[in-house]
């Protein structure tokens, strides 16, 4: 049986990686490596949380999303747009602007995340009240902590929220929508998502437990508003009428999923960066934490606006959405058809299985032997866990040593304690 291929929405150019191991030591996976000065990426360990984005000072480490230009190949474009999207663009750029403003780069229609967010609670609550089986249960709406679950804490996959998130729940009602009112044949209509993190353009490409090629690309929120700078003082000159749902855009933060399914049987936990929720999925697997029935984990500092294809500071984004959900106005959204597919089972997906990342041998005795070298390894190796050899830890080196991917050389504390002692 062959292994498994993961698409990933990361790539490293070689020419601009200087080997200083910056995204070593931020991999909540341990899945980079630098060996003769370049980084490379394991792709069954790789959850796209976009941590070695961040880290890179030198933009070796690039975010992929799709080009613009593919919406070309459909006769009818719908864009959906992500609850942090309103927080990218400046105050003087009204909301309904910066939503108006696809329609000038070639789309037919803009839907947005929130439209859908309310409804997403409600069915939320309604799991946790018919699971009673299983606490605490955790969000599935973040494509890296589902990935980081697959592969770090396999145990807790029956944990998992296993109800669709809510870009693809809005992708399922409009395709059915649009395709009836206009007329449209299933090849005809393109659905694309513009996105905060490279995990989400990873989940349209390779959705996990999901439904198969629901959306037919995922765009970079950064991408987008480069596109939209120069078009923007004139559609702000010349304003359309156009509907804006404010108040949807809780999604977007950190805390605010957990605080709306909180309810008089219900209590969540909000958590976010990567670190606090691995530390956090560490406690679930201890048992520490079944007093929660619901654990809300974002992957980004501050929820979705932290994502790493967004251009605004996290921070400054959360703020101007959170002026926006105040002053918007309750919005009305037809939810009846979301009902009956929700009773029909649309919105399940099947369970999800662990992410195999690495056996030692398929031999038992062969996989033994090689634990045993690698703990004699490590007795050598100095325990600084400081990633100067490429590894992220001094175990991770010993495990590649004993799979032949490093040698004990490469350890530079030992090869310098090793130099000082021949020169005496």
């Amino acid at each position: 049986m062959s292994e498994k291929r993961y698409y990933h929405a990361i790539q490293i150019l070689d020419d601009n990686c200087t080997g200083c191991t910056a995204c070593v030591r931020v991999c909540p996976t341990e899945a980079i490596r630098v060996r003769d000065r370049k980084a490379t990426i394991d792709q069954n360990r790789c959850i796209d949380c976009g941590n070695c984005v961040t880290a890179c000072q030198f933009h070796a480490i690039i975010p992929r999303s799709d080009p613009l230009d593919i919406i070309q190949n459909f006769k009818y474009k719908v864009a959906i747009i992500s609850s942090s999207y309103a927080g990218q663009f400046s105050e003087d750029v009204s909301y309904p602007v910066a939503k108006q403003a696809l329609l000038k780069l070639g789309f037919d229609e803009v839907a947005e995340e929130s439209y859908v967010t309310e409804f997403v609670i409600r069915i939320i609550r309604d799991y946790i009240r018919t699971h009673k089986e299983i606490r605490p249960i955790i969000s599935s709406n973040c494509p890296a902590v589902v990935r980081l679950i697959q592969v770090k804490f396999p145990s807790l996959l029956p944990n998992m929220l296993h109800l669709e998130a809510p870009m693809s729940i809005l992708t399922r009602f409009i395709r059915e929508e649009v395709q009836r009112s206009k007329n449209l044949k299933e090849d005809e209509l393109g659905v694309f998502l513009i996105v905060p993190c490279v995990a989400h353009v990873t989940a349209v490409h390779q959705p996990e437990g999901a439904y198969k090629h629901l959306q037919d690309g995922a765009c970079s929120a950064g991408m987008i508003y480069g596109k939209l700078k120069d078009l923007l003082k004139n559609i702000q000159n010349n304003p359309q009428e156009i509907d804006t749902y404010e108040k949807g855009l809780t999604w977007a933060l950190s805390g605010l999923e957990g605080e709306m399914a909180e309810d008089k049987d219900i209590r969540a936990l909000t958590v976010n960066g990567i670190e606090n929720v691995m530390e956090v999925l560490s406690k679930v697997e201890d048992h520490y934490l079944d007093q929660y029935d619901y654990i809300v984990l974002r992957s980004c500092t501050n929820g979705c606006v932290g994502g790493c294809l967004n251009i605004e500071n996290p921070f400054v984004a959360m703020s101007r959405i959170k002026k926006l959900i105040r002053e918007g106005k309750p919005f009305d959204f037809d939810t009846t058809e979301l009902d009956d597919l929700y009773k029909e089972g649309e919105f399940a997906v099947v369970p999800l299985k662990p992410r195999s990342i690495m056996e030692l041998d398929k031999d038992i005795k062969t996989a033994i032997k090689k634990m045993k070298q690698i703990n004699e390894f490590l007795i050598m190796l100095p325990g600084l866990n400081c990633s100067a050899c490429g590894s992220p830890t001094c175990y991770a080196l010993a495990e590649d040593i004993v799979q032949g991917k490093a040698t004990i050389d490469d350890c530079v504390v030992l090869l310098k304690r090793h130099t000082k002692e021949e020169e005496q």
